[in-house]
């Protein structure tokens, strides 16, 4: 399964309930993963809307996609209120290299929750299909080029449940 089976809902309480008794770094890479899961973003998107959060401190911002080769497409990014406590011990990280902050959260995700980021963002596609959003809504907010994508994963995702339901 893409996802695998990572509810929206419990994989956003756990981290948030992790975050708040981590230490740093841990605290800051769970804030990281947070935006994320928010966001149904890249990774890389919600470290450079993470960085820019420490910046700015703005709870709305817009950030470059990583997909969009050639093109400047920005997407905007939504800050969870919770992670205006976290910005003072995660100040430092607003000057290490974009990638190599990907890479230790990714490996974070991988050996504190067992799932990877990429899970985080089929969570939220999975989390918005259930409350009925329109597919090609869910390929603009997610910025994914190709709403066939979106739709694939979407028609599996409802013949799944319609499949379970059947008893």
């Amino acid at each position: 399964m893409w996802d695998k089976g990572l509810d929206f809902e419990n994989a956003y309480s756990k981290i948030a309930r992790h975050m708040a008794k981590a230490k740093v770094p841990g605290k800051c890479y769970d804030a990281i993963l947070l935006i994320q899961l928010r966001n149904g973003s890249r990774i890389s998107e919600a470290v450079r809307a993470f960085k820019q959060f420490l910046t700015t401190k703005g709870l709305e911002l817009e950030v470059p996609v990583s997909k969009k080769r050639g093109k400047l497409e920005q997407r905007l990014m939504i800050i969870p209120q919770e992670l205006q406590s976290i910005i003072s011990p995660c100040f430092d990280l607003k000057d290490v290299d974009e990638k190599v902050l990907v890479n230790r959260v990714k490996f974070y995700c991988v050996h504190t929750y067992n799932f990877n980021t990429h899970s985080l963002r089929y969570a939220f596609i999975t989390y918005l299909l259930r409350l009925g959003v329109n597919p090609s809504i869910i390929a603009k907010i997610t910025k994914h080029s190709r709403l066939d994508f979106i739709l694939t994963y979407t028609q599996e995702k409802t013949a799944e449940e319609i499949l379970k339901k059947l008893g």
